[in-house]
């Protein structure tokens, strides 16, 4: 080989070589900054996400870290949005707390779907890739996952919930309007409001109740509150969460980074969080049966089949929706529902 060609090969070499380093450096500098609405130490934090947080680290070998805020960069009901602006680069919260602005999630917040959250959370993630995506669901974010928490139950302060008319006039805190308007046809009066607001709603009395799950109840210490539990089976609602990047952040990572980031979300990161849920769960349910005893109910049929027929509406208004939207509706349900039934079987 000449020398000529020597020297332009050589030159050639450190040129990659320098786009190479050069990428990595660049790299090493992203650090998306986490929304820290929720408590830092609920478990969903410490175990689920900050967790997930370290993997990110190590699986981009320090040049993509996750910084989470000292306080609140955006309240919860503009969760997603601050990461659309860019006041945040990385959120995690749920759908219903901006109400209308999802329609597709609301087909996971119907009742008795929801035996396990793990199992559930890997449906919703595969439902999403399959249907709601294309149906540009997160379209103007990068979305690293979908995920589900537990059934939600019906928590009284005073009075129980064992017939369909016990709920007439009852103030029931809820936190989507898919669950309000279900509630509505039952002749219970919705309050809307955020977790953060359900101490004071239950402390001063503007709730009669709520409708949630077993280990937000302890998890919020709000338990105490609380006199009588109706554990609806499958949860008479559920919460559509989300795990999203800004775009523009999310292109300033490099392409392998941003594949090994993948590699550990999707649908292991929905089985992850989900999997926290329900595990949290059943170790809630249990603390709240020793301590309530028989105020502790699990719903009858006479309820469930009221509650059933209550959300037959709220269904096909989600059918319409979901055309609206450019997506088959039924399709996307049966195969939800199959997907669960599946992973449950096995």
């Amino acid at each position: 080989m000449s020398l000529l060609k020597k020297s332009t090969l050589f030159k050639a070499t450190i040129a990659v070589t320098g786009a190479l380093l050069t990428s990595t450096a660049f790299a090493a500098e992203v650090t998306l900054r986490y929304n820290q609405w929720f408590p830092s130490q609920h478990w969903s934090q410490k175990d689920g996400l900050y967790k997930y947080f370290e993997e990110i680290e190590k699986v981009t070998e320090g040049r993509v870290k996750v910084q989470p805020s000292a306080k609140p960069l955006a309240p919860p009901t503009r969760n997603y949005q601050a990461v659309v602006s860019g006041i945040a680069d990385l959120a995690w919260g749920p759908h219903g707390y901006a109400p209308g602005a999802f329609p597709l999630t609301e087909m996971v917040e119907f009742p008795f779907t929801n035996i396990d959250a793990g199992v559930s959370s890997a449906a919703y993630w595969r439902a999403y890739e399959k249907y709601f995506k294309a149906a540009g669901m997160h379209d103007n974010v990068h979305t690293l996952a979908v995920h589900v928490t537990s059934g939600g139950n019906l928590h009284m302060k005073s009075s129980p919930v064992v017939n369909p008319a016990d709920l007439s006039g009852k103030k029931i805190r809820v936190q989507t309007s898919v669950v309000g308007d279900a509630l509505t046809t039952l002749g219970a009066v919705p309050i809307s409001g955020s977790l953060s607001e359900l101490r004071e709603f239950l402390s001063r009395g503007i709730i009669d109740g709520t409708t949630l799950s077993d280990e937000l109840l302890t998890g919020f210490k709000v338990d105490n509150y609380v006199e009588h539990i109706t554990q609806i089976p499958g949860g008479i609602f559920t919460n559509s969460t989300f795990v999203i990047v800004n775009k523009d952040k999310w292109d300033q990572i490099s392409p392998a980074d941003q594949k090994a980031i993948m590699d550990i979300s999707g649908e292991k990161l929905a089985v992850r969080m989900g999997s926290l849920w329900h595990e949290n769960d059943v170790l809630a349910r249990a603390q709240l049966k020793e301590r309530l005893g028989e105020n502790y109910k699990e719903a009858g049929e006479e309820l469930n089949a009221a509650i059933d027929k209550a959300f037959e509406p709220v269904r096909a208004d989600w059918f319409d929706k979901a055309e609206a939207n450019g997506v088959d509706g039924k399709a996307a349900f049966d195969f939800y529902m199959n997907e669960i039934k599946r992973l449950n079987s096995k």
